[in-house]
């Protein structure tokens, strides 16, 4: 990645390399068999099948095979279609290169382009996860930077670098290969292939084919007379990789610092398999209900057991929630995390947004208005706007004039960045939502012990009324800060920060109040009225854990919102202290504000097996990380709970369900359960 946090430049229309038919005319799905191998997938069995794609050359290739996948495939399966993309294209451009499939408008193709085009990402490096009919069809863009290695997507998509492990979650069942073909993405084919694996190369050349055979494809040659084309296929055979060919010479080793990184200390020594495909899921907040919701779409029978009478009772409570956008100009974990998240987020919440029978009952996509806090501020947005000129669909920055005209009302500031496509929920009707699906199940019960039973692979619940209060193989704390109650888990370093949020009911709102149109954030936010009430926040109250109003929280949310903009207070005409109602609750957060996201690691375990690091931070440990078979943790969220929220859960049920990973390798190392432990034992805390 490059140091700064930036967006891709759009690549330019060009002619390219693979033969854009559709359906079974197309020789990429007719030669790697993909009609016959999906007519004969098990609709009983939740199949996966993955699709491997080096250049995404404007979609035509992933169209024709989604197009057939929804001809061929059982209803119950999952096409996953990973494409690279090296010079990825605008959205209009891309619009243009599409534009044969909107003279089919009656076909599934012109349905799937269209979802295509109006979900297209912001033209930022890495990883971006797209759905198509119904979920049926997972597409997963990776962008490439060009200031990264030439091999960064694929690189990402394996479990782990480090040449001692094996490990891989997931394999390709067919690759779309375009030419060049280069040596580090071959060998990252061959170990992301496994029995069964075919490609079908558009270069025919004798070092292609010679590449090809060396990682261990069983080639043939297809001539395709009528199209002027040749292709190789073939399938991959595990037993020819010991024929190393010498049809080039290697490349000496890069040289690399030796970092925790190196350590496969992210990957479970022994990979889960749910026999039962039964999830327990503790917890009733937005981050269950997300996981919840994305495990019953993968057909998981799931339990939610939610420790009060209704759902979104604490931290996701509040009314009216704002999807926040935190970036910085710089490119860092937490930066990239937060782009890919408000960006899936923003897909997300389509359906609830758009749902014209419910309008603004689940919120309103009505963007997000930041304005600075301080000069330093004001450069830095300065900056990230400059980083994504090309993305103004995604993010604007707006002077005074354009300000008024978005929010629909006079605010004194001098710039600020708008974000077209966010806006603001109501969590709790949202939950609410996501788990009225027949496959979840919710049950009151105030969970409050774990005890993995080693002889039937089993979680036994334990209530605080009853021990075995029930049992499932996979179960998912998403219990906010009360994770530590747990004794697999309570060596996690959370901390609770109390916050109150205001309202102003409908019978003090006044006409210029109710002209905002936007989200306004700054050092506090105010939503738009919606039907009875208006919110605004929200305080930070360190050490303490009350859950009772208090008027001067509210006095300090009214002077958050005239810090954000001397005189909007008067502006909206907003009513005293004394007249507001509000809620609190308590934020999960964590020592590097990023959420705790994946397996749950075994505490003593990781002290044994790593205890080397106090001596030596750079020491390299070959060996995978042990965590507790089946248990998963989704927490420490913050204060972006709901732009969080949604890419966690899934990335949590892609990896519960062994598919590809939604998010770059590196990224998912920064939100690992076991990265605290990692980093204490490095710094001697622990």
């Amino acid at each position: 990645m490059s140091k700064k946090l930036a967006a891709l430049k759009p690549g330019q229309l060009a002619e390219h390399h693979y033969p854009h038919t559709p359906g079974e005319d197309n020789p990429l799905l007719t030669y790697n068999k993909l009609p016959q191998r999906w007519q004969a997938l098990d609709p009983q069995a939740n199949h996966t099948f993955v699709i491997g794609e080096t250049d995404f050359a404007g979609g035509h290739n992933f169209l024709a095979a989604a197009e057939l996948w929804l001809e061929h495939a059982p209803a119950t399966a999952t096409l996953h279609f990973i494409a690279l993309d090296p010079a990825p294209l605008s959205q209009s451009d891309l619009q243009h290169v599409l534009q044969q499939y909107a003279l089919q408008a009656s076909s599934p193709g012109h349905t799937l382009a269209r979802e295509l085009i109006d979900n297209y990402p912001a033209l930022s490096p890495g990883f971006h996860r797209l759905f198509f009919s119904e979920q049926r069809i997972c597409l997963t863009l990776i962008f490439i930077d060009t200031d990264a290695p030439e091999d960064q997507g694929l690189a990402q998509l394996r479990s782990s670098p480090h040449p001692a492990t094996t490990l891989q979650s997931f394999s390709v069942d067919a690759w779309f290969l375009a030419h060049p073909v280069h040596d580090a993405l071959l060998q990252h084919i061959k170990h992301l292939s496994d029995t069964d694996t075919t490609v079908v190369s558009v270069k025919t050349d004798e070092l292609s084919q010679q590449q090809l055979q060396a990682i261990g494809f069983d080639l043939q040659q297809a001539n395709l007379t009528e199209r002027h084309q040749d292709l190789l296929y073939g399938q991959w055979q595990p037993s020819i990789t010991q024929q190393q060919s010498t049809f080039t010479k290697p490349s000496p080793p890069r040289r690399q610092r030796k970092t925790a990184q190196q350590i496969p200390w992210y990957l479970s020594a022994t990979p889960h398999l749910s026999p039962s495909r039964h999830a327990a899921i503790i917890g009733g907040g937005i981050a269950a209900c997300t996981t919840a919701a994305a495990l019953a779409q993968r057909g998981w029978r799931v339990t939610v057991y939610e420790r009060h009478s209704c759902l979104a009772n604490e931290g996701s409570g509040n009314p009216q929630g704002i999807i926040y956008p935190k970036l910085s100009p710089q490119s860092s974990p937490l930066s990239r995390i937060n782009l890919s998240a408000i960006q899936f987020a923003s897909r997300y919440y389509q359906r609830f947004w758009h749902n014209s029978s419910q309008q603004r009952q689940y919120g309103q996509q009505c963007g997000v208005l930041v304005l600075p806090e301080s000069e330093k501020e004001t450069a830095a947005f300065t900056a990230i706007a400059n980083n994504f000129k090309h993305q103004t669909d995604f993010i604007q920055q707006l002077d005074t004039i354009a300000i008024e005209n978005i929010a629909g009302l006079a605010i004194d500031a001098a710039t600020g960045l708008y974000y077209p496509q966010l806006g603001w929920i109501n969590p709790p009707k949202v939950c609410q939502a996501l788990l009225d699906h027949p496959l979840i199940h919710i049950e009151q019960a105030n969970i409050t012990a774990l005890n993995y039973d080693t002889s039937a692979s089993t979680w036994q619940l334990s209530s605080v009324n009853q021990s075995d209060f029930a049992s499932a193989d996979t179960v998912v704390l998403a219990t906010s800060t009360t994770t530590r109650q747990f004794q697999q888990t309570k060596h996690l370093p959370l901390k609770a920060i109390r916050g109150q949020i205001s309202i102003a009911p409908s019978n003090t709102g006044t006409e210029t109040s109710r002209q905002l149109k936007t989200v306004l954030c700054g050092a506090g936010y105010i939503a738009p009225h919606n039907l009875c009430q208006q919110t605004f926040g929200a305080s930070y109250n360190l050490n303490n854990t009350s859950l009772e109003t208090r008027l001067e929280d509210h006095q300090h949310n009214i002077d958050l919102l005239e810090k954000t903009a001397t005189g909007l207070t008067t502006t909206l005409q907003l009513p005293a202290a004394g007249q507001l109602s509000g809620r609190a609750a308590l934020r999960c957060t964590t020592l590097d504000y990023l959420p705790i996201l994946g397996q749950a690691p075994n505490y003593d375990a990781f002290l044994e097996d790593y205890a080397d690091l106090r001596r030596d931070a750079s020491t390299s440990i070959p060996t995978p990380g042990q965590y507790w078979p089946g248990l998963y943790i989704h927490c420490g969220l913050g204060s972006r709970g709901l732009g969080y929220a949604p890419l966690g859960a899934e990335l949590l049920a892609s990896q519960i369900n062994g598919e590809p990973p939604a998010l770059e390798r590196d990224l998912l190392c920064a939100l690992n359960p076991a990265r605290f432990i990692i980093r204490h034992l490095k710094r001697r805390k622990i």
